[in-house]
């Protein structure tokens, strides 16, 4: 491939994903503002909580959705943009209110029309006990 997203409009492109008003609103960050493929964390606080003061399900997807989209960031043209497809999750523990969830993606393979992602949530500080493992395939659009 040519051309592909390197630099400011690589960054430029993963700050666009994280300023959709989802991730926002839930308070996602990348883990290093300049290293965005490096992954996002979610804090389990406000609307991420439930009642049992653990993170929501729903709110870990989109932290999920988001670094799987960013590990495929950088084999995508300026042309090119990258939608879920399919993705399946498996929840392994709770992550209690107050701590802060990384998520990274890992691009498996790329072919011309899907990319394949593994990601991996894990509290900060003890990436040995993932809280979920996920496998999402992108679809590669035009932009």
């Amino acid at each position: 491939m040519t051309g592909l997203l390197t630099g400011d409009d690589l960054l430029a492109r993963a700050e666009a994903a994280l300023a959709v008003a989802l991730p926002d609103a839930l308070g996602v960050e990348f883990v290093d503002p300049h290293a965005p493929l490096d992954g996002v964390a979610l804090p389990v606080s406000g609307i991420a909580v439930t009642p049992a003061a653990t993170l929501h399900a729903a709110a870990l997807g989109a932290a999920i959705e988001l670094a799987g989209y960013l590990a495929v960031l950088p084999t995508l043209t300026p042309a090119q943009h990258a939608v879920t497809h399919q993705i399946s999750t498996q929840y392994l523990r709770p992550a209690p209110a107050g701590r802060r969830v990384r998520v990274v993606g890992r691009l498996a393979k790329r072919a011309r029309e899907l990319a394949f992602v593994t990601v991996t949530a894990s509290l900060e500080g003890s990436p040995e006990r993932p809280v979920a493992l996920s496998q999402v395939t992108k679809s590669v659009v035009a932009a």
